[in-house]
């Protein structure tokens, strides 16, 4: 799960995925525990007010150089959260400005993910 959040504090990205600390994604420890995966130290830290709790290990050889592992209920807990506090009609807009890079990656996915909609983005295709 791909999740991209903003808050008044600031706004950031993760990635959710059902592996544990040993890099187990089967068996029957699976289920109960989740690993988030952020590019930034900064996302990280944005969501301890939201709920998440894991210790963040920096992993620099990793796909994502950030990981906590989680119960899979304190995700729950951070996306009711996240959800509870949204105030912004546009997501893109609600980036602070001075995170250039975090912005350009946004308008870019929503960019890429336009491609998907039969016409585009607004019909423009």
């Amino acid at each position: 799960m791909w999740v991209a959040f903003s808050t008044p504090e600031g706004s950031g990205f993760f990635s959710a995925v059902a592996k544990d600390e040993d890099g187990n994604t089967s068996g029957p420890h699976m289920g109960s525990s989740v690993c988030l995966r952020f590019r930034r130290a900064q996302d990280a830290e944005l969501l301890r007010d939201y709920g998440m709790d894991g210790q963040v290990i920096e992993t620099p050889g990793g796909d994502y150089r950030y990981r906590a592992f989680i119960p899979r209920n304190h995700l729950v807990t951070v996306l009711m959260n996240l959800g509870n506090h949204m105030s912004y009609p546009n997501f893109k807009a609600s980036i602070p400005k001075d995170d250039v890079a975090f912005e350009r990656a946004c308008h870019e996915v929503w960019a890429a993910f336009g491609e998907l909609q039969e016409g585009g983005p607004y019909g423009m295709r």
